[in-house]
Formats: structure tokens, sequence, C-alpha cells
């Protein structure tokens, strides 16, 4: 477990961490990996764990919404951190719409309607502490409404040479069959490059949160993955013909039949029940 950051340690007024084990939750996750790659916050130090932990057991329901977090004190000795440490978390914390911070009230944890959803650790913290149905249907809603416009865009301002880009992600895809890490890593790879070939740059940004949905599914579901690799690779080709021959309508045509197969595990399992 990781102490004090060092730059603290003699930072004057700032509380001395006791000396004890800090009670921070350093799980191992399937996503320790993914998060250095996709804009989230760093899982190292004593700041970054508590952010993490904390996030979870916002998002995990351990801190429920509308209630108190424990105060600032009670945080410092919970988790054996400074004081200027727990502060800078709570401030991360509430970028992230997570609580609100009032002087007289203290910090409270906010309504979900407030959180950041589209923020990367927020959607990585939900895959951490078991997605909701509410969740897991706003992710699906959100693939069928950016991915065909991303698609059309791309097939109309694509360069040759991101056409032959978002071609190699699905060689690739199609190369990495049973292995879920590298194959959902080409997945990404070749949505993110149609993201890229769309020329527009605040679309290409969003790309992340569809990563973390294509990443997430794999952690998911391990035993089903082959199958839903080899079932969605006619799919994918699809999309890629069309870009290819640089028609946005059958473009968009295509990434709405591949979202018509493509379900979120908790979902699948909604499916098969009912």
């Amino acid at each position: 477990m990781t102490d004090v950051p060092a730059e603290l340690a003699g930072e004057p007024g700032a509380a001395q961490a006791p000396a004890r084990r800090p009670a921070v939750t350093s799980i191992q996750s399937p996503f320790d990996e993914f998060v250095s790659r996709h804009g989230c916050s760093p899982r190292r130090g004593l700041f970054g764990l508590l952010v993490h932990d904390i996030g979870r057991r916002i998002i995990g329901g351990e801190f429920r919404e509308g209630g108190p977090l424990p105060n600032e004190d009670e945080l410092i000795q919970r988790f054996a951190a400074s004081r200027t440490t727990v502060r800078e978390v709570m401030k991360t914390l509430a970028s992230k719409g997570l609580i609100e911070i009032k002087t007289k009230t203290g910090t409270r944890v906010r309504n979900r309607s407030h959180w950041h959803h589209t923020d990367p650790d927020v959607m990585v913290w939900n895959y951490e502490t078991g997605p909701s149905q509410e969740f897991l249907d706003a992710l699906v809603d959100l693939r069928r409404v950016l991915e065909p416009a991303a698609a059309a865009r791309a097939a109309q301002r694509a360069t040759d040479q991101e056409i032959a880009t978002i071609a190699r992600a699905y060689e690739a895809m199609c190369s990495t069959i049973g292995d879920p890490k590298a194959h959902s890593d080409a997945d990404g790879a070749f949505h993110a490059a149609i993201f890229i070939a769309s020329h527009n740059m605040i679309l290409a940004r969003l790309i992340d949160l569809i990563a973390i949905g294509i990443y997430g599914n794999a952690v998911l579901a391990p035993a089903r993955v082959v199958s839903g690799q080899k079932r969605s690779l006619s799919y994918h080709e699809a999309v890629l013909t069309a870009i290819q021959v640089r028609d946005p309508i059958a473009a968009a045509a295509a990434c709405d039949r591949l979202h018509g197969t493509w379900f979120p595990e908790a979902e699948r399992v909604r499916r098969a029940q009912s």
C-alpha cells in the first residue's frame, strides 16, 4: 500500500498522516491497464488510490445518494492521508459531479442525475462495481446514436491513409479471435479509427466512452467472447466496405445492423431470461 507522498510530508500546516497502514482498497482490476490509456485518473500514489477508492464506493452505493461523506478529519484518520491530499481528492470527485462540498453542511453525495456519466473514471467505476441495467441501456443507446453518424462522416471525409488504418484494425480483429484482450483492443482501434476519420475533433474525443463499453463487455463475458467475436466480424466488415466505397448512407446502416447484434453481457442475460 502507498504511503503519504513525499512532497506532502513536510507541508506547512498540513496534518501529518498517522503512523498506520492506509485503509485504501487497492483492488486488482482488469481495468488497471486500460485506464492508463484512456484519459482516466492515474492509479498510483495515495491521491490516485483515494480518488478511485472513494469513487467506487460512491458509484457502488456504499456512500448513498444525498447522504454525507465522512468529514475531513474522519477521512484523514480512515485513510492515513494528509489534509491536503484529502481536500484534493474531494475537489477531484466534485469535478466529476459525484459530491457537493459546502462549508456549513459538509460534503454530501449528489444525486446520480448530477454525476458526469461521460467521465471515463465514472464509466469505469460503474463496470468495476457491477453496472446497473440503466447504465448498460444508456451505453447501448449512446453507441447507436454516435457511431452511425461517425461512420457516415468517415465515408465522406476519410483520407486513403485513414481508411487503410480502419482496414488494418479489422484485420487485427480477424487475427485475434479467442484472445479477449487483444481482440477488444483491435475492436476499440477499429471504432477509434472511424471516429478520427470523421474529421470532427469533438466527436473523435468521444471514442473513449465507446472503448470502455467494448472492453467492459469482454471483461464481463469471457466465456461468451469467442462466439461474439466471430459473429461480429461480418458486421464490422460491412461498415469497413461502406467506408471504402465512400457511401455514407450504407456506412450508417451497417453500423445500425452491427449495434443490433451488440449487447452488454448483463443485457444478454436479461434477454435470455425473458
